[in-house]
């Protein structure tokens, strides 16, 4: 089930983000974060995502919600289009470090991230990523022994041995 806003019916005619809603076909604010969500991890998953191809569904909406300003949005929708955006930005990290090993847009794309990263977000791993492609390791290392015991656990751990052993940009 998408979601829905209570008792209320969500009007995307009349959100700025219509253009994102109608390529996702989603009706509401919570709907376009989990439609986003399978498009990114289909892409992710079959090695596809990525930035500099401008038909994927993903840079087709992060491009439209980078065009809004987050004023003219509903509680709702501002908290999706960050949700979004640092989703977005977080996988270009990656795009940036392991496809183009460009050290420049990895970093570029982890201070955004950052930017857009909500300050309760539970992920971990792109404030690592910032770190290391800044060539802060002490400070990684002292950000990874703090993850509690998961699966970021152990995808921080590697990500600093990776470092540590042959760095991202060799």
């Amino acid at each position: 089930m998408e979601g829905s806003t209570g008792n209320e019916v969500f009007e995307i005619e009349r959100s700025p983000l219509r253009a994102a809603y109608v390529l996702l076909a989603a009706k509401t604010p919570l709907g376009l974060s989990h439609r986003y969500s399978e498009e990114d991890q289909k892409l992710m998953k079959d090695g596809s995502w990525d930035y500099n191809n401008p038909n994927l569904v993903v840079n087709k909406v992060k491009e439209i919600l980078e065009a809004v300003d987050s004023a003219t949005l509903t509680e709702e929708e501002k908290e999706y289009w960050q949700e979004i955006l640092w989703f977005w930005h977080h996988h270009a990290i990656s795009c940036a470090t392991w496809r183009y090993k460009d050290k420049e847009k990895a970093q570029f794309h982890a201070a955004k991230a950052l930017e857009y990263q909500s300050e309760n977000h539970p992920n971990t791993i792109t404030k690592l990523l910032y770190l290391l492609i800044n060539d802060k390791l002490e400070e990684a290392e002292e950000w990874a022994s703090q993850i509690p015991i998961d699966l970021e656990k152990e995808t921080a751990d590697a990500l600093v041995k990776e470092y540590k052993e042959k760095g991202f940009f060799e």
